[in-house]
């Protein structure tokens, strides 16, 4: 009942979202001025899944995406070659619904939590069909890298922000 409540009511986790989403923003902008290509979806995305209340929390989601994108990449990088060296559409597909099952299965044997696992066949999905060729490699790589700074800037401002709580607790007490 209290969620209903405050469903429609700006809760601090989404101030921190939002903030950390304008981080990865400016981030990405600046390392593509300087000629380090970073995808902004990739950055975004990671740091969504990974913004959490606590640090703890923080870093272990932030892992746990990590562990996610590197199974589903792999994956995708193994139905990429693959599917490079054959050209065969219905062999292709096969490929697709086979890596998606081993990837749940690794996942699962990892402990991750189902949704988690499903976000790691999404990156899979995204590697084997957002480009075509060679460039299906490029993503992969730069989705991890993407995912890994999300990740890290989504820690650093659980971080900051935990500790703001922590200190505005200590002055009330």
């Amino acid at each position: 009942m209290r969620e209903q409540q405050n469903a429609h009511r700006i809760e601090p986790m989404d101030i921190q979202i939002g903030v950390t989403i304008v981080l990865c923003f400016l981030l990405c902008h600046a390392a593509n001025i300087v000629g380090i290509p970073i995808e902004a979806l990739g950055v975004t995305t990671g740091a969504i899944m990974c913004v959490q209340d606590s640090t703890k929390a923080a870093y272990k989601t932030s892992l746990t995406r990590i562990l996610g994108v590197v199974f589903g990449g792999v994956f995708g990088v193994a139905i990429t070659l693959i599917d490079n060296a054959l050209g065969m559409p219905y062999v292709f597909y096969l490929l697709c619904g086979l890596g998606v099952i081993v990837n749940l299965v690794v996942c699962k044997l990892f402990k991750m939590i189902y949704v988690q696992a499903r976000v790691s066949c999404l990156t899979l999905l995204l590697v084997v069909l957002v480009s075509q060729g060679a460039d299906r490699l490029t993503y992969a790589v730069n989705r991890f890298i993407g995912s890994l700074v999300g990740a890290l800037i989504a820690l650093i401002v659980t971080i900051v922000c935990a500790r703001i709580v922590n200190q505005k607790n200590k002055n009330h007490t």
